[in-house]
């Protein structure tokens, strides 16, 4: 039992990181707009999660946040789901270049992976629509988007970095415990 105590700690401290995201996204920053949109909260949560854990662990933060998306927005159920997935799988590649202490390349891909992120929205619920205006929803959605959740990243970076670290050092100090 010991021996996945860890685990089970980890577990509870990503849903609730999950959970908290989610009601800052979708309460406090859905009323704090600016150029009509709003930060992806979530987003930031499933690329700093691959960015430091890796790709698998981005991946399954990237489900849990994509699927809480769908379960309360989703059109085509599971469309958000893969998208998260996916975009926590991508950042998990950058796991063995991320230094935690250098804020540069976390920002450039939060900043990428919500254009990203703009760019499949745009080809999954509008394209099909007939909507056909790339230009329009490039320079009022999608870069306005990107620029909020990057600068909201920018708060939220190191306070997740900070609860990552003292995370892993828990974890080394359990497994350390195992060994003797």
């Amino acid at each position: 039992m010991n021996e996945y105590k860890w685990l089970i700690k980890r577990i509870v401290f990503v849903g609730l990181v999950i959970f908290l995201g989610f009601i800052l996204q979708s309460t406090v920053f859905s009323e704090l707009k600016l150029a009509g949109v709003s930060p992806n909260i979530l987003l930031i949560i499933t690329t700093f999660f691959g960015f430091m854990r890796g790709r698998k662990e981005g991946m399954i933060t990237g489900f849990f946040c994509g699927l809480i998306n769908d379960i309360f927005y989703g059109i085509h159920f599971g469309a958000f789901t893969l998208i998260y997935m996916l975009i926590g799988y991508l950042n998990g590649f950058f796991r063995k270049i991320f230094f935690g202490d250098d804020i540069k390349l976390p920002m450039l891909w939060v900043g990428l992976s919500d254009i990203l992120y703009g760019f499949i929205m745009y080809a999954i619920f509008y394209l099909p629509r007939g909507r056909n205006d790339a230009y329009y929803y490039i320079m009022n959605i999608i870069f306005p988007e990107a620029v909020y959740t990057i600068l909201v990243s920018l708060a939220l970076y190191f306070i997740v970095y900070k609860l990552n670290e003292w995370l892993e050092k828990s974890e080394k100090r359990s497994e350390s415990n195992l060994v003797r």
